[in-house]
Formats: structure tokens, sequence, C-alpha cells
């Protein structure tokens, strides 16, 4: 019987005028083309068969199934997917435009609040549009690792739910961190300050008082004129090679300061791990950016 079944079905692919649909899937599933098609001439609409067949990555039997929507539902399903395609376009340009043309480096000291919110509405719609849109393509969760149409759509999910995740971390945690901006009072190994360790050295909080005069820091923490942090006018934590050249008195004052390191004005500053923690987490959603780009192009065109 199932051979002349196939035979049957070989006979009417065989004398079947030429069609637009893809020979692959009919030698694929050995059926005709009216199982899948409407019409049989020239492919175009797909039965509910089609379109199951379609939804579990071309397997046959389908496995799974494809939701069938009334014209009604498939109106608003269209209104769905526009603000979902709308709310990814916002989150993921502004994502490419921020490291590809301003750089992580000018949020270092703090997130701007006007791209948070961007950010956090963006995730929101998608997240709530692609669940509605995921369920109003799909008959069953099977479909989500059992086909290969439904695996990209997980692999889709799961680098959402990634971006979703590191966002949270960096608004919750190293946002708050950056925008403190505390720079902690530390020699460097090598000994060399730079203008922004520097000034961690000012005398507050139990800090020692440091200054920079050509090219040398001093740790003036002993001396009586200097012993909170600031003398006359001037503030410790800096370079005082033109005010002390100005002074009334010279360089003689620092003759009984202990030299703890050398100062480079040029130098710039050592990133803090909140800082590392920050690039990691921008420069990471930027890769899953194209990562999503190239599963979606591979989801639609590729398969």
């Amino acid at each position: 019987m199932n051979n002349k079944i196939t035979l049957i079905i070989a006979i009417l692919l065989i004398t079947c005028p030429s069609v637009f649909a893809t020979p692959e899937y009919a030698e694929r599933s050995e059926q005709g083309c009216l199982t899948c098609h409407v019409e049989e001439e020239g492919g175009g609409k797909l039965t509910i068969e089609g379109l199951e067949f379609a939804a579990s990555g071309y397997m046959w039997p389908p496995i799974g199934g494809y939701r069938v929507l009334s014209p009604v539902k498939k109106s608003v399903r269209l209104g769905i997917g526009l603000f979902h395609l709308v709310a990814s376009f916002l989150w993921f340009g502004t994502i490419l435009y921020v490291h590809l043309m301003l750089r992580p480096a000018y949020a270092s000291k703090g997130l701007p609040k006007g791209e948070v919110m961007l950010g956090l509405i963006s995730m929101a719609i998608v997240g709530i549009s692609g669940v509605l849109l995921t369920l109003s393509r799909i008959k069953s969760l099977d479909v989500l690792y059992l086909s290969q149409w439904g695996q990209l759509l997980s692999i889709k999910i799961i680098f959402y739910l990634i971006m979703v995740s590191s966002a949270l971390i960096a608004i919750l945690f190293v946002g708050p961190r950056l925008k403190k901006g505390k720079i902690e009072a530390k020699v460097p190994d090598n000994k060399i300050f730079d203008p922004t360790t520097l000034t961690a050295f000012d005398g507050k909080n139990g800090n020692p008082v440091f200054i920079a005069f050509r090219g040398k820091v001093y740790d003036v923490s002993g001396l009586k004129l200097w012993k909170t942090g600031i003398h006359m006018k001037h503030h410790s934590g800096a370079d005082l090679t033109d005010a002390i050249g100005k002074a009334p008195h010279s360089e003689e004052k620092l003759e009984s300061a202990p030299v703890v390191g050398s100062y480079d004005a040029e130098l710039k500053p050592p990133k803090t791990f909140v800082q590392r923690a920050f690039y990691v987490v921008a420069y990471m959603n930027l890769i899953i950016v194209f990562l999503v780009l190239f599963v979606i192009a591979y989801w639609r065109w590729g398969l």
C-alpha cells in the first residue's frame, strides 16, 4: 500500500506544472504540493499543514504546531509585532550608537538617566511583546526545542535574558558606584602618580596629605600647616608647582617632607574594578547584539 502511495506521489510530482514551492520540502515530506499549499500552481498561501510544517523547521510530520489565527487576531498580532520591532530598534540602535560612536567611556562616571530609561522601557516592551508573539505563533512549547525554527527562537530568548540581566546589574550595582566616583588613597605599585590618583590624598577621612612639586610627590602630612589638607588657599592632592613658585617662601619648606613617588601629569589613571566591570558588561552586550542580528538573519533567510 505504501509503495502505491509513493508511486502516486511520484507521478504527481513529475506531472504537476512548474511551481515556486521548494522541491526539497516535497522530497523531505514525501507529500504532494497541495498538502502544504492552497493552490497547486505557484506555491503561495499555505494550508494549516503547511504552516505547521514551516513552524516545525520543515520536519515531517510537523512537531508541535503553528497556531492559526483569525483575520482579527492577525491584525492584533501585527500591531504587537510593530511595537516589538520599534522597541528592538530603539534598544539595539542605542547600544550600537553608544558603543560605536560615543564609546562606553562617556558613561564611565555614571549612567545617563535618559539612556537608562529608554533601555528599561525598550526591554520591557520587547519582553512583553515577544511573549505575546511567541504564544500567537505556536501551539505547544515543544516547538522551542524540537524544531530548528524553535531552537533559534530559544537562542534569541536566552540572549534577551542575558542582556536584561546584565543591564539590571549595570543599573542597580555598577551605575551607582560609578556615579560616586570614589578614589581609594593608595600609592601606585610603581610609585608614579597621575592627576586622578593624587586627588585621593587630600587629608580627608584619614587620608594622607600629598602634594606634587616639579615632578615629585611629597607626603606633607607631618607638616603643621598641612594638617587639615589645606594650606592657605591651596588644597592637597594636586600639583602645586606653580603655586609654590609664587609663594612668599621657596621650596625649602618641603625638605623635611618625604618623597613618596614621582608625578606624571599626562598619565591616565588605572581603571577601577567597577569601571572594568562596566566595560565588560558594555562590550558583552555589543557582541550579543551582533549575535542576535545574525540569528534573526539566519532565522529569516537561512532556513
